[in-house]
């Protein structure tokens, strides 16, 4: 994943994705499949006539889309919600175990 993703994103443009095994950030919080056209990468020769093929409603969905979304993947300074340093907490926080590790805490 790059930085031109989510400059295109901030430009309100969709980004296009040739890659086929990718992990996208924000998978929990984003539906990536409403943001983005992913092209196989075996049809990255088809990738013009691809694009054109997309019609223009739903180019228009996937910029609407990206409008709500964007200030998560752009880092303000200072800081404000909804942008990517509080997308990355969320983030985190959805990580973190349920229990911690502790010499003090056991269960059967």
């Amino acid at each position: 994943w790059t930085l031109r993703a989510y400059q295109a994103m901030m430009s309100g443009c969709i980004p296009v994705i040739i890659a086929d095994e990718i992990e996208f950030p924000y998978e929990h919080t984003m539906d990536w499949t409403e943001l983005t056209v992913k092209i196989p990468e075996v049809d990255h020769l088809k990738t013009y006539d691809i694009l054109k093929a997309i019609p223009e409603e739903e180019v228009r969905r996937k910029q609407d889309a990206i409008a709500k979304v964007w200030r998560q993947v752009a880092w303000e300074s200072p800081t404000k919600p909804g942008d990517a340093f509080h997308a990355v907490l969320r983030e985190l926080g959805r990580k973190k175990r349920a229990f911690k590790a502790s010499s003090l805490t056991f269960w059967n």
